[in-house]
């Protein structure tokens, strides 16, 4: 018949496909992995954090603000009683003078 020439084309591509198949994962298995991790190690040293990383990162950032915040509104407390003390302490002393 005039197919007799496809017999010869699937014994190689019978042969080639595991072929091609195992050289495909042994040039990732060994190729890019490599290359991955070596990626991933630098981006990890240049300061790429991760999303996790950054998530927490933030959190602690906000609650530092917020204990900042705390802190800074306790000042302007301690800061507005001594106004007062010392307006008292001052209109005292006037009254004591004119007296």
């Amino acid at each position: 018949m005039g197919l007799d020439f496809l017999v010869p084309i699937f014994g190689i591509l019978l042969v080639m496909i595991p072929v091609l198949g195992l050289t495909t994962v042994l040039t990732l298995r060994f190729g890019l992995k490599p290359f991955m991790e070596s990626i991933a190690q630098h981006l990890q040293g240049s300061g790429f954090v991760a999303p996790a990383e950054l998530e927490r990162q933030v959190e602690e950032l906000t609650s530092e603000l917020a204990r900042v915040r705390t802190d800074l509104a306790r000042l302007e407390e301690g800061r507005a009683f001594e106004r007062k003390l010392l307006d008292a302490r001052e209109t005292s002393g006037s009254v004591e003078r004119d007296g």
